[in-house]
């Protein structure tokens, strides 16, 4: 029978192993009870069982009739007429009773009627047996059912080492991942599981982009696994983080001029962006190289004729810049795009320069970095960052040595495609993995969709649903594993408010009076106690109320067919926008055409058992321990509890030799389904990794 594995000692092994070479997205599953052996044995038909017991009570009912016919009766007949005949005999000669004559009699005609009593009590029990042929049926399924479960619990505890889950890598040769869709919280899980893969052969450079920090759990699993891994906050961290210190004056003019202009109309932003990028040229000369964000900022205020601090520009260049560098009517005609320039340059330069501090010398990048945006609204800085971002992975890509970063960038969508392109191009030259997060389906993301690997996660819209699909093929099919679907069936936050106040006031009045008498004109009286009177009261006020606030957001979806231990579905616009949170498809190229494959990449999968690193070996490759010499699989063990015990004979297909039925073989099926249910909870085997991060 199948039994539990052992839990795990540590948890923290089994997550060490998310650090394995190859690019991973997550896992692909299958139930190792695809590869168990059928049980071949029919159910029980009742159908076949009725019509089997009707011909059997007619057959009995026909020879009953026939033997009645020519030789019960006949030999009834015949021996009441010798029984006659030999009295009759008897009473003419005055012999006494005919004693040898009825024996002979008996002997003649007793086997035709012991012959017919037979028939007739064998046609009587198979008409009883065809009536009885419903509780008979019920018998022998129990009978059956008890076997295959025997049957099944051999073959699940032949099959339980066999892997369920098995690492879902991209095709050899594919470098770039487009991720389109999902939740935060699914791209977190995706992250962690992607990310530590890639850590296991190259260092890896993150731009979270999302304004969540989702990057944390990975930052946690790679410090924890002692890989040097540095996270900088932009903007607050710019200036530690190297990202400036690394862009010549063209790439920063550039990737500024990026920023300023995305979202904008393709012709009139492509035009302005020529001349945002030649004036910045211009002011980088007019500086002679020595160029930050706050000189540059001041700069183009002195171009436009503002006073600025004496201690930023020299005199020499704030005269070079504010009279020599533009001519007049060349200063009318760029002074909107100045203004425009100094906007975005002075925000920038509060973080790149924070005043008081010395500049700081930026570290290298570590093993693993991340540039992750700080939480905030959306605001043209953080377009500026992002632009600057990219900027900087295209140097850090094209300057590295072997081996060279995996690049890795959370909420693309913040990035215009030009700049997409461009580290695209940069990194398929120099064999660097590239990984981009889209939260949508359209605009820089729609653009850049077949340009490499293609994975789709929860598409809220329908239109981005549906453009999916398309692209997908709708008639595909995928399945998803119980404990994805399950995760991803319902999903409900409730918060309540609770505010109460109680007061309390007690009122209490009262007076007391006690004397002692040793005389008393009728005597002593109470003599040497005292004695107390007086009126005394006592008022209690209680006031309590409480107001209570509660409300929940249930999400819940439920669009597959059950077949144990997966759910299947067929790839429509509806279900891509309720797919788990931590499911995904990934569509790569074939010869054939598109192939699907549906991946799951919650990294505590990895806590689970049955869990390789590799991907799963097809199933005709798959070597499967050898069953019992006689050809069936091993049948359970006696003496075991809940097992049959030392007194019960099982042959190859499980049946008890010792009787028709055996309720301690019934219990191991009741067993063994219930081991089975335990395997698909991942809370029941060993411990879980709870990630804990943001949504």
């Amino acid at each position: 029978m199948s039994m539990p594995p052992a839990p795990v000692a540590d948890a923290a092994d089994r997550r060490a192993s998310l650090f394995t070479p190859g690019p991973r997205l997550g896992w692909v599953f299958r139930d190792r009870r695809e590869l168990a052996a059928p049980f071949t044995e029919p159910r029980p038909d009742l159908e076949a069982m009725q019509a089997a017991a009707a011909r059997q009570a007619e057959s009995a009912e026909k020879a009953y009739r026939k033997i009645r016919r020519f030789l019960g009766i006949p030999s009834t007949l015949l021996f009441v007429v010798l029984l006659l005949a030999n009295g009759c005999a008897s009473n003419i000669s005055g012999s006494g009773p005919p004693l040898v004559s009825d024996l002979i009699a008996l002997v003649i005609c007793g086997p035709g009627m012991t012959l017919t009593f037979l028939r007739w009590r064998k046609a009587r029990h198979a008409a009883a047996a065809a009536a009885r042929v419903a509780d008979e049926h019920q018998r022998a399924v129990a009978a059956w059912q008890q076997r295959e479960e025997a049957w099944r619990g051999a073959e699940l505890s032949r099959l339980d080492q066999v892997d369920e889950w098995g690492s879902a890598q991209l095709p050899g040769g594919t470098l770039r991942t487009d991720v389109f869709g999902g939740s935060l919280r699914g791209w977190q899980a995706l992250l962690t599981t992607h990310g530590t893969s890639l850590l296991a052969s190259q260092p890896v450079l993150t731009v979270d982009l999302t304004g969540e920090v989702i990057c944390q759990e990975l930052t946690d699993t790679a410090r924890a696994a002692g890989v040097p891994a540095a996270v900088w906050l932009l903007p607050t961290q710019l200036a530690a983080s190297g990202v400036l210190a690394g862009l010549s004056a063209a790439q920063f003019a550039d990737a500024l001029a990026e920023a300023v202009h995305s979202g904008g109309p393709a012709g009139t932003a492509r035009a302005e962006r020529a001349v945002d990028t030649r004036v910045l040229e211009q002011l980088h000369g007019a500086l002679g190289g020595d160029v930050t964000p706050g000189r540059l900022a001041a700069a183009v205020r002195a171009a436009l004729g503002h006073a600025d601090r004496p201690a930023v520009l020299t005199p020499a260049e704030q005269a070079l810049i504010s009279a020599e560098l533009f001519p007049p009517e060349y200063r009318r005609q760029i002074e909107p795009n100045l203004v425009r320039i100094e906007a975005f340059l002075t925000a920038l330069a509060q973080y790149a320069e924070p005043p008081g501090q010395p500049p700081a010398t930026p570290d290298p990048p570590a093993y693993y970095t991340c540039l992750a945006l700080e939480p905030a609204a959306r605001s043209a800085r953080a377009e500026v960052l992002a632009a600057l971002a990219v900027q900087w992975l295209t140097v850090q890509v094209t300057s590295s040595n072997d081996p060279a970063p995996a690049v890795v960038i959370v909420g693309a969508d913040e990035i215009s495609r030009p700049h997409l392109e461009r580290l695209a191009g940069a990194c398929e030259r120099r064999g660097v993995p590239l990984t981009l997060l889209f939260r949508h389906l359209r605009d820089t993301g729609l653009g850049m969709l077949g340009g490499g690997a293609a994975a789709f996660m929860r598409l809220g819209h329908h239109g981005e649903a549906e453009q999916a699909a398309a692209y997908i093929g709708r008639q595909h099919q995928f399945v998803l594993s119980q404990v994805t679907a399950t995760l991803g069936g319902s999903d409900t936050h409730t918060l309540t408010q609770t505010e109460g106040q109680t007061v309390t006031d007690t009122i209490h009045t009262g007076s007391q009076a006690g004397w002692k008498s040793r005389l008393h004109p009728g005597g002593p009286r109470n003599a040497g106690h005292p004695e107390s009177r007086g009126p005394s009261r006592s008022r209690s006020v209680s006031r309590n109320w409480s107001t209570a606030r509660s409300w929940a957001e249930s999400t819940n979806w439920s669009n597959a067919a059950a077949s144990q231990r997966v759910y299947e579905y067929a790839v429509e616009p509806a279900v891509l926008q309720n797919l788990p949170d931590q499911a995904l498809l990934l569509v790569t190229r074939g010869s054939g055409g598109p192939v699907l494959t549906s991946v799951e990449c919650d990294p505590a999968i990895v806590t689970l058992p049955r869990v390789s690193s590799a991907p799963l070996p097809d199933p005709a490759d798959v070597r499967l321990p050898a069953r019992s010499a006689s050809g069936a699989a091993p049948l359970p063990e006696p003496g075991r509890p809940g097992l049959a015990g030392p007194g019960i004979t099982l042959d190859q297909t499980g049946r008890d030799q010792t009787g028709p039925h055996h309720a301690e073989l019934h219990q191991t099926g009741r067993d063994q389904a219930a081991l089975d249910q335990a395997a698909l909870d991942p809370a029941d085997q060993g411990e879980r990794w709870t990630q804990s991060g943001s949504s």
